[in-house]
């Protein structure tokens, strides 16, 4: 893979036996010695609407609510 400027950017071109998807966000990582990484960017689990933090209850292994008994 080469280098090469567009504009104001670099780009790396990727080639498609890598099976990434046009459109695909990615993040780049800097790493140690000159290297870097691109990795797929993640959705923010707080505004994902199909992640879902509550619970119907939670639970104890001895069935307890998980209070202190005042």
């Amino acid at each position: 893979m080469k280098v090469r400027e567009q504009g104001n950017s670099l780009v790396v071109t990727v080639p498609k036996k890598f099976g990434i998807k046009s459109g695909t966000e990615v993040v780049a990582v800097k790493g140690k010695g000159n290297s870097f990484s691109y990795v797929p960017k993640l959705a923010n689990p707080f505004t994902d609407p199909t992640i879902h933090f509550g619970h119907d209850q939670e639970a104890f292994p001895d069935d307890s609510t998980g209070r202190e008994s005042l």
